[in-house]
């Protein structure tokens, strides 16, 4: 009897110190957490360590390449050279791919989701909000996704995220963060905000959401009287119509290829965050969707009780959650009027919304915590508010992690073919050869050979200009393959039957394990 009082006892304390670690113990709490979404990225990494690079990723990454003497290839017009400069690096220092993906990719992806648990917990006190949207972030299908490609996203939103920190902790808090001191604050937040601009131009759609906020929190100024309020609002009306002119007025294609005025409105957009959390089971009511709805019209609704508040903002601790509110808002509209006004694509992908992520995260963080604590007053049980929250949690955390894990895994091996024939050539040629390939920067990439496609880099497309162009030229090899389509001209699936004597196959790829669909032909050229 004794024995059977002491295992009970012990089992007791055993469950104590468990619940003071998990729930008492906030700290606890979060360690045990970032523990879960390092193993969880750690896994992907793995998984995902030598997948093949995809035509954004090998443009990067032939330029890197290029830049540290290693290739001939010249960045698209549309792409700034930061990102591939910063990798550049990583290859004159001799890293490897493998290497390269752990800095670029895995520590910056590790780093965002800290970074948003920081953020957020400054803007509110209520630290579950902070908690919900880091665990959300850490498994958002199309982040965790992307987190393992060779892209700039990660990148770029780290130096919004630190801008973002920079306002909320030092202009509007006026605490000091790292080195950065109050009377600085906006200095940096501007530094900041252009060096996520040139890691991806298309980040800066959440810029003017800063902006309006630094305006609104100067209300005891902007707003004093009438000729101010006049005054801001005549200024921005100018800003606005120059910038409409001179996007009007100069073809530059980093600019155009944000800014199509010739497309309709693209209503669309307003689907994002449906897309962002996609059930697994269509049948199942999708509650995280529904929790951001919630945490929105929540803010909407009390934000017109109380608009009056936007004319007297300071620049202070004063109505943080209102103003933290506000800041995210903000993000959220200032991203979607760019998308369904001014870029207006007839489709999207999801990649392209991430700098409205503080927000979306936020409130529908706010939406979950809400509810919970609505039905816990209706049933008068403090208890069920935090079962709610961790139940609908983590619901959302499964269905994100499943999404992401079926995506990750269809796509590890596409364009493997193209990877590895790249790397063929590279180990069959000089580096003086030319290739010909409707896949120009994964070849450029992977062969560091310089690469033309079948119009040799002009707008001519014949057969007659290519029979040509290959005489004076004289490329090693062509590759043709059911890759690219769009950019391989339809004569050119012909033209190896048609010129036997010049166009020898000496490699073949397929799409599948029997070997009888040939998908990719690395042609000879003899002359």
């Amino acid at each position: 009897m004794e024995k059977s009082i002491k295992e009970n006892k012990e089992i007791e304390k055993r469950k104590e110190k468990l619940k003071s670690l998990f729930v008492g113990n906030y700290k606890g709490l979060i360690i045990s957490l970032f523990i879960i979404i390092f193993l969880i990225r750690i896994y992907y990494f793995s998984l995902t360590i030598n997948q093949p690079l995809w035509w954004d990723e090998s443009d990067y990454m032939a330029t890197a390449k290029s830049f540290a003497g290693l290739g001939n290839y010249k960045l698209e017009s549309i792409r700034l050279p930061t990102f591939p400069f910063l990798v550049s690096i990583f290859f004159k220092l001799g890293f490897t791919e493998p290497m390269i993906r752990f800095f670029v990719l895995l520590i910056p992806s590790l780093l965002l989701i800290f970074l948003t648990y920081y953020l957020i917990k400054e803007m509110y006190v209520d630290k579950r909000i902070a908690l919900i949207s880091a665990l959300f972030l850490s498994v958002l299908w199309e982040h965790l996704f992307y987190s393992n490609r060779f892209h700039t996203e990660n990148i770029s939103l780290i130096f919004e995220f630190l801008a973002l920190i920079v306002l909320v902790k030092c202009y509007t808090k006026k605490e000091k963060f790292l080195f950065i001191k109050s009377k600085h604050s906006l200095y940096f937040v501007f530094i900041l905000s252009m060096a996520a601009v040139f890691f991806r131009p298309g980040n800066i759609i959440f810029f003017p959401g800063v902006f309006i906020f630094i305006l609104l929190s100067k209300g005891n100024v902007i707003f004093k009287n009438k000729k101010n309020t006049l005054y801001s609002f005549l200024l921005l009306i100018f800003a606005f119509i120059a910038l409409m002119v001179i996007l009007s007025k100069f073809s530059i294609p980093i600019i155009s290829s944000y800014y199509h005025p010739e497309r309709s409105v693209a209503w669309v957009h307003l689907t994002v965050f449906e897309g962002f959390f996609q059930p697994i089971n269509q049948q199942l009511p999708n509650l995280i969707y529904y929790s951001f709805l919630l945490g929105i019209a929540i803010f909407v609704f009390r934000l017109s009780l109380s608009y009056e508040k936007l004319w007297t903002l300071n620049n202070d601790g004063s109505n943080l959650k209102f103003k933290s509110d506000l800041l995210n808002f903000l993000l959220i509209l200032s991203v979607l009027i760019a998308f369904i006004l001014f870029l207006r694509p007839d489709s999207f992908e999801y990649r392209w919304f991430f700098p409205l992520l503080p927000g979306m995260l936020v409130f529908t963080s706010q939406g979950i915590i809400n509810f919970s604590e609505f039905v816990g007053e209706k049933l008068s049980n403090k208890k069920i508010i935090s079962i709610l929250i961790i139940m609908i949690s983590l619901f959302g955390f499964y269905t994100q992690i499943i999404h992401a894990d079926s995506i990750i895994k269809a796509k590890v091996n596409s364009y493997m073919q193209v990877k590895e024939s790249g790397i063929w050539v590279k180990e069959n040629s000089v580096s003086t050869d030319i290739i010909i390939s409707s896949s120009i920067p994964q070849h450029s990439y992977y062969s560091e050979r310089k690469v033309y496609s079948f119009g040799f880099d002009s707008s001519n497309l014949s057969e007659e200009y290519f029979n040509e162009k290959i005489k004076e030229i004289k490329p090693k090899y062509a590759i043709i393959s059911a890759f690219e389509p769009v950019f391989t001209p339809a004569w050119a699936y012909e033209w190896p039957d048609k010129n036997k004597e010049i166009a020898v196959p000496v490699q073949v790829y397929f799409a599948d394990a029997e070997k009888k669909q040939p998908i990719l032909v690395v042609y000879e050229l003899k002359y």
